[in-house]
């Protein structure tokens, strides 16, 4: 159902550009936002080279309608860059292009939902990078603007928790950790197949397998999230697989 809806977004934003190349007047400041967007369906499906295609091609787009690069489209590119870099663990790139974006944002000033994404991502690369509490200040300042401006409908809202709960967890706090992944299916729970979920499913499996011993519960979430991801050649698709075999391996072994 997800995965359809994100095809359909696909199909209508590539009619979409197509349409407005067929034009006198190019508004090449839109066209370069709906290749953002068809950059972040790729990304969603864990395709992030061709993700990052359309992300290069809506940077450039931009450049012919708009040299001034301090505004929010600028910023907003740089952090999905950055956020490319990040997935294929490049992260001093990761980090450049984010601090490009957070320039950006403190140059403009002008809305302060903006820069929610660059602390998330920052975030995400300081955690990856082991600068754990580093991590936490830079969610915490987007938990700080989110809650503020009650930006509940901000589709990295409901992820914040995760991301933070994964940050516990690396820091031996898993009940914090816990509590915090159990808010992000609470916020979810109309909504409890979205492929974004995966990963937290991963993270329970994780908390059931490495602290609490609980095989068979560790199992069951590990096995969830494989089944939420988009399709097999998403990135995370290894790995979830191979904790499902290495863990039932385990059980097997126990068993005799």
């Amino acid at each position: 159902m997800i995965n359809g809806k994100l095809i359909e977004a696909f199909k209508y934003t590539k009619k979409a550009i197509d349409s407005r190349f067929h034009v006198t007047i190019r508004d090449f400041q839109e066209i370069s936002y709906l290749y953002t967007i068809i950059g972040d369906i790729y990304y969603r499906f864990g395709q992030y080279k061709t993700a990052f295609k359309y992300y290069k091609r809506a940077f450039y787009t931009l450049e012919l309608y708009q040299s001034n690069r301090n505004n929010r489209y600028y910023m907003d590119i740089y952090e999905k860059i950055g956020r490319i870099f990040y997935e294929y663990d490049q992260l001093t790139s990761a980090r450049d292009y984010c601090s490009k974006a957070r320039a950006i944002s403190d140059i403009i000033g002008e809305d302060e939902s903006r820069p929610v994404n660059v602390y998330i991502t920052m975030g995400l690369i300081e955690c990856k990078d082991e600068h754990y509490y580093s991590a936490l200040d830079y969610f915490g300042h987007a938990f700080e603007i989110l809650t503020n401006k009650s930006y509940s409908v901000h589709p990295e809202y409901k992820l914040l928790y995760n991301y933070i709960g994964y940050v516990y967890f690396k820091l031996g706090q898993t009940e914090i950790a816990m509590k915090n992944y159990q808010e992000t299916l609470s916020m979810q729970s109309n909504c409890s197949n979205h492929p974004k979920l995966a990963q937290v499913h991963k993270n329970i499996g994780l908390i059931y397998e490495k602290d609490k011993h609980d095989y068979p519960l560790a199992l069951l979430s590990y096995k969830r999230a494989l089944k939420l991801l988009p399709s097999t050649k998403h990135p995370h698709y290894i790995l979830y697989k191979s904790l499902i075999i290495t863990l039932e391996l385990k059980l097997k072994n126990i068993s005799k």
